[in-house]
């Protein structure tokens, strides 16, 4: 008998745990799908339902279901809603993950400390790491972020910098100084991200706040930081830069490489212009002398990156991009240096030729099937003009004359530019397609050939 009570205790409590399981998975589904109607009856909505202790608002939220939270929230109390998960989120950075700004107006409207409250990633963060701009605006305003510690508030800081949220980066540097230099867990400050940092207000404010602005040239980390914008192409950041201090601009890296010299090496053309502006400190930059043995125009000599080249549409003219900023280099740099030989015993001239050697063979194939191509085309058009013409010897009446006129004149016009398109692509299929012919000739035929093809 004790056993037979006992089996049935467990019958009990399993059919109790089972049917508290199918509770959470009801509630698990309408929380997804937004479906209110469904477990409007059932009593305690609000619970823990999966294994991380997400509750119904936290599937709600992340859903980004607005409707079922607001239902949901509406007959909540202000400490129902604080409730974390097992990394101590709330709902709300579930919320602020999705950037649904009414589904966070609903929750604060319940709790208007929610911002503040959990142990795990604040809310704040959450939509700056994701970039919602309107959910930062919106959680901004009752965030304490005074009240993080020192390491959130580097992480929202950095973030903010990162993401070009420029504003909200100066107004918490208002409040501390010391997150000019604060460093995040990737051990990175915000001049670290200088890559993204185009916003000239909170370069001055960090450089005023956190650096000796006589001095700015001396520190090891500013330097990093002027190196990676150079790499990237960020010239509103080395502006800056340099106009605090303009023995900046004669920073080295570690293979010798100045601002400059590593602006020539990535084609940053509007990084390069500032060469001109920077007076006799011009001269001084453009005699340095790189780890190798290469000076400025050797390192403009190789061969520009993929994401660069791809920028351009065939390699003909990928080429005369690329002797095109040697020449522009060229100009800058002394007749010494032009000749100069690096220490693999390589001119820049030598070192160009060996460098694009594949790309003028790319470019010399892409010309010949474009002007073959071409000139099939020229000769279709030439040879439908020219059956076309009157050949009865018949005189016509006056009043078609008029016609017969403007047909023979946009005739001849026709088979002149399709003669003109012939010549020119021909011209092109024997040229010898040097790097000097790639340079203006050879795109000028082609440009020639395929605008008279139109006419």
């Amino acid at each position: 008998m004790a056993t037979h009570d006992v089996n049935l205790n467990d019958d009990i409590t399993n059919f109790k745990h089972e049917a508290a399981h199918a509770e959470r998975s009801r509630l698990h589904l309408a929380a997804l799908k937004g479906d209110w109607n469904s477990i409007e009856d059932m009593p305690n909505i609000q619970r823990e339902i999966t294994k991380k202790r997400e509750t119904t608002l936290h599937i709600a939220a992340a859903a980004n279901q607005e409707e079922f939270v607001k239902n949901l929230v509406e007959g909540m109390s202000s400490d129902d809603i604080t409730a974390e998960n097992t990394v101590g989120s709330t709902a709300l950075a579930y919320a602020a993950a999705t950037g649904n700004v009414n589904i966070a107006k609903a929750m604060l409207k319940k709790n208007r400390d929610l911002p503040n409250l959990g142990s795990g990633m604040k809310p704040l963060l959450m939509a700056a790491l994701l970039e919602h701009y309107q959910m930062v605006e919106h959680l901004s305003r009752s965030t304490r972020t005074w009240e993080w510690d020192i390491i959130d508030q580097t992480e929202l800081f950095v973030t903010y910098a990162r993401v070009g949220y420029y504003g909200q980066a100066l107004e918490m540097m208002k409040v501390n100084s010391n997150l000019a230099t604060a460093k995040n867990r990737f051990n990175d400050t915000a001049l670290h991200d200088s890559k993204q940092i185009q916003a000239h207000e909170l370069v001055k404010e960090i450089c005023v706040r956190a650096y000796d602005v006589e001095s700015l040239s001396e520190n090891q980390e500013l330097s990093q930081s002027l190196f990676a914008a150079a790499e990237v192409g960020n010239v509103e950041f080395l502006i800056e830069l340099i106009r605090f201090d303009l023995e900046l601009a004669l920073k080295t890296d570690q293979t010798n490489r100045s601002i400059f010299h590593i602006a020539v090496k990535e084609r940053h053309e509007s990084i390069f212009s500032l060469l001109h502006e920077i007076g006799s400190f011009k001269d001084l930059i453009v005699e340095n002398i790189t780890n190798g043995g290469n000076n400025m125009l050797h390192l403009a000599a190789k061969l520009a990156p993929q994401q660069k080249l791809n920028a351009i549409s065939g390699a003909a003219l990928q080429l005369q991009q690329e002797l095109l900023w040697f020449k522009e280099v060229e100009m800058v740099v002394k007749s010494s240096l032009k000749e100069m030989k690096n220490e693999a015993g390589e001119t820049p001239y030598v070192l160009f030729a060996t460098m694009h050697e594949e790309l003028r063979k790319d470019g010399e194939n892409w010309m010949r099937n474009t002007a073959n191509s071409s000139m099939v085309v020229a000769t279709l058009i030439c040879s439908i003009i020219f059956a076309g013409q009157p050949t009865d010897g018949i005189k016509h009446s006056s009043e078609n004359s008029n016609l017969e006129l403007a047909f023979s004149v946009s005739s001849t016009i026709a088979l002149f530019c399709s003669s003109t398109s012939l010549i020119m692509f021909l011209s092109i299929l024997t040229s010898r397609y040097s790097y000097n012919d790639f340079l203006v000739s050879l795109p000028i035929k082609l440009m020639i050939g395929v605008a008279s093809l139109f006419i």
